[in-house]
């Protein structure tokens, strides 16, 4: 049977003390997903609906992201109720004419842990609220947007990093993160740098959370006795349950204290921060300079790396608004994004004129490994494997190898990234390219295995149509691809002649290789 990501498998009515007052009706949603490991998971949620009679092509769609509530099932909105700010955000979409569909998130109320604070790993269930809530019969629009708070802030950054590619039959508009918590480690180190001060709940549940998908990670010889066990409970604890836990302790009582600069602390708290690349529907972001939990001065610095980016964001900073506050606060502001955004046309697909500029997925002129991270993830996403499945993490492994195989023959100052000239003096030089098919040959392998329906270690012109649709070719240039790679004229295509276009792009031939890099 096809698990279809999204299919609405049963809804009920959501009780009544839990529907915000400008809701016509809402229901508790359950929908097919997939966990981070790509085993299948059935994922819970809301839907609320507006009042009034709908728009001729139906209710436009925020897809909401909420804020930390904890790692137990008894943290999942739809069974305990969103807290009295977000109930009152999600009113105010209703009131403006916006179908709302909220995601608890994997493992919050359905089978499986909650992986808090890994973005990759829960993108995926927001997009897929938005096609169960289209499941239940209300017309609803293919325009939507997407809108996150804290925790849900950083999540909705990962909706904007593969929502396009991961949903191509809905017509994405864009992204609100309000105080999003984009840089975990920047969080945690704040809250953190204060032995004397009080432990937050935050630092206790990221130090746990994180742990999901990233198994290796023990930092219970890091902490005090007091804290290990703070973080043992907390894995089945809701954030009022650790408020209660942690009241009266300092980061010095928990061991906490600069924890976010210990080696194996840094390494996953990296990994879980939203990276900094190019997406192509703009962004809108407001923080707090009064915010009480998460930093200001990184949140701005997040925002003007997207720019630099080449990310369109519109970055608003509020002066006395807290950390909870922004829900209020930045909603008029949010609102009037979202429907000036909502009224624009279908935005294109910006495709980069140059061999550089479409490998430099961040527009910072430089090459880095997140570019490179972000084509596994986005083109792992657009053909339906989820994160850690075997299949992006060959993927994942494949374009790194790929791309020390670039930072190893051109950075030659040494700075770890490879700058626009170095890029061209690389090519130039054709001595140089010597073994470096080697390096591409398990990208190759990886990209085929995504597709191959039959297991032949070949792309036939099926498969191989799928892939180049996944990487956002027009239906009229993927013949003439398909053509072009195809050097012996069998009718397939084999992982030594992707080697050869992959190879050739990057080198600086005229070989049809920029389908695996340029739009998405």
């Amino acid at each position: 049977m096809t698990w279809a990501p999204g299919a609405l498998v049963r809804h009920r009515p959501l009780p009544r003390r839990f529907w915000p007052d400008e809701a016509s009706a809402a229901h508790r949603i359950f929908y097919r997903g997939f966990g981070y490991d790509g085993e299948r998971r059935l994922v819970s949620g809301s839907a609320f609906l507006p009042a009034g009679r709908a728009p001729g092509s139906g209710w436009p769609v925020v897809a909401f992201a909420h804020g930390t509530t904890g790692l137990s099932n008894a943290s999942a909105p739809s069974r305990s109720g969103f807290s009295r700010l977000e109930r009152d955000h999600i009113g105010r979409w209703l009131a403006a004419g916006y179908a709302v569909a909220a995601t608890d998130y994997e493992g919050l109320a359905t089978p499986g842990p909650h992986p808090y604070f890994n973005g990759e790993a829960v993108a995926d269930d927001v997009v897929d609220a938005v096609r169960a809530l289209r499941g239940l019969g209300h017309p609803i629009a293919d325009a939507w947007l997407v809108a996150g708070f804290s925790q849900g802030g950083h999540a909705a950054m990962h909706v904007a990093n593969i929502a396009t590619g991961y949903a191509p039959e809905l017509d994405f508009r864009g992204t609100i993160a309000l105080a999003p918590a984009a840089c975990v480690a920047d969080l945690v180190a704040h809250l953190t740098a204060d032995g004397a001060g009080p432990l937050s709940p935050i630092t206790i549940l990221t130090l746990a959370g994180v742990a999901v998908t990233h198994p290796d990670f023990d930092v219970a010889d890091t902490l005090t006795p007091v804290g290990a066990a703070l973080v043992s409970r907390a894995a089945g604890a809701t954030l009022r349950d650790m408020f209660r836990a942690v009241r009266g302790l300092t980061n010095d009582a928990a061991g906490t204290t600069g924890v976010a600069a210990v080696p194996d602390v840094a390494e996953v708290l990296a990994a879980v921060s939203v990276p900094v690349t190019y997406l192509d529907r703009p962004v809108f972001i407001a923080a707090s300079r009064a915010d009480e939990v998460l930093p200001f001065g990184p949140v701005r610095a997040f925002a003007a790396a997207l720019r630099e980016a080449g990310a369109s964001v519109l970055d608003v900073p509020h002066d006395s608004a807290s950390h909870a506050g922004m829900l209020a606060a930045g909603h008029p502001s949010a609102l009037a994004f979202g429907l000036a955004h909502l009224a624009a046309e279908a935005a294109a697909i910006e495709v980069a004129a140059h061999r550089f500029d479409l490998l430099d997925q961040s527009r910072d002129g430089r090459l880095a490994r997140d570019d490179y991270d972000a084509f596994a993830l986005r083109l792992a996403r657009s053909l339906g494997h989820a994160p850690r499945s075997p299949e992006a993490v060959a993927v994942r492994e494949g374009y790194r190898r790929l791309w020390n195989a670039v930072r190893t023959a051109a950075d030659t100052d040494g700075s770890g990234t490879v700058a626009a000239a170095e890029y061209r003096a690389w090519v130039a030089g054709r001595s140089r390219h010597e073994g470096f098919a080697a390096a591409v040959r398990p990208l190759a392998a990886a990209v085929i295995a995504l597709v191959d329906a039959d297991g032949d270690g070949v792309l036939d012109r099926t498969e191989l149509a799928r892939l180049l649709i996944a990487c956002r070719q027009e239906p009229a240039e993927v013949e003439r691809t398909c053509r072009a790679l195809d050097l012996d004229g069998d009718g397939k295509v084999s992982a030594e002649e992707l080697v050869e276009a992959v190879r050739g792009f990057c080198t600086g031939e005229d070989r049809p290789g920029a389908w695996l890099f340029g739009r998405f």
